[in-house]
């Protein structure tokens, strides 16, 4: 047993051992991680290398959205035109006594342009729906929301459009209107069903494909050998 003169000149009491001062441990910095000595540091080897992971800044993120509502104005541009070239309005013919009269026949098809709005918005809306899954899947679910506001902004623009190059206010040119002339009605919709058409079928697209379509992520299924294929 060896002894050691302590500090300060006393002699250490009889049966007592000194020990040398324990060394501090090396700190060792691993990552996010800091261990010490010799233990061992745990790591998420499956997590994703942030290079790897897809960065969504709020500048992209604008940026993309503004291309997409600035995608769907033009399509409903060019919607509201197609509207107005196929739709056949009807109208009313001026009596001498200033009574306004219409046809049988007129009458079935006042509400054609509203056929025509849905038709026209179902095939645009169904395109639009696919174009924004394809381009905008990776932002996740609020490409739904994009999908349906994409859709029902492309309706405004077409029924704005159609108002614009349709004949205008039907009230004012009756009003204004002389015997035996033809006032047309107006190019509108009259009911709000026919716009909701729009993002509902805008967004039918995105929700089909993310429920049917093959999960990337989920593990492939093991083939055995004696399994027919």
């Amino acid at each position: 047993m060896v002894f050691q003169q302590p500090a300060g000149g006393r002699q250490a009491p009889e049966g007592h051992e000194t020990r040398p001062a324990a060394e501090q441990p090396d700190v060792r910095y691993v990552g996010d991680a800091v261990t010490t000595g010799s233990i061992p540091v745990i790591t998420d080897d499956m997590a994703t290398p942030p290079e790897l992971r897809p960065a969504f800044s709020a500048t992209r993120i604008a940026r993309w959205a503004a291309i997409w509502f600035a995608l769907c104005a033009a399509t409903g541009a060019l919607a509201g035109a197609l509207w107005f070239a196929v739709v056949a309005l009807p109208g009313y013919q001026i009596a001498p006594d200033g009574a306004a009269t219409t046809t049988e026949r007129g009458l079935a098809s006042y509400y054609a342009s509203d056929a025509w709005f849905v038709v026209i918005g179902l095939v645009l809306s169904l395109a639009l729906g696919v174009i924004c899954w394809r381009w905008l899947s990776e932002l996740g679910w609020p490409v739904a929301v994009l999908a349906a506001l994409g859709a029902l902004a492309a309706g405004l623009v077409c029924w704005l459009v159609g108002w614009l190059l349709g004949p205008g206010d039907f009230e004012s040119r009756i009003a204004m209107a002389q015997p035996g002339d033809v006032v047309a009605v107006a190019l509108t919709v009259r009911g709000s069903a026919a716009l909701l058409a729009w993002p509902l079928a805008g967004v039918l697209p995105v929700l089909l494909w993310s429920s049917l379509a093959p999960d990337h992520e989920e593990p492939t299924p093991l083939r055995l050998p004696w399994r027919r294929r």
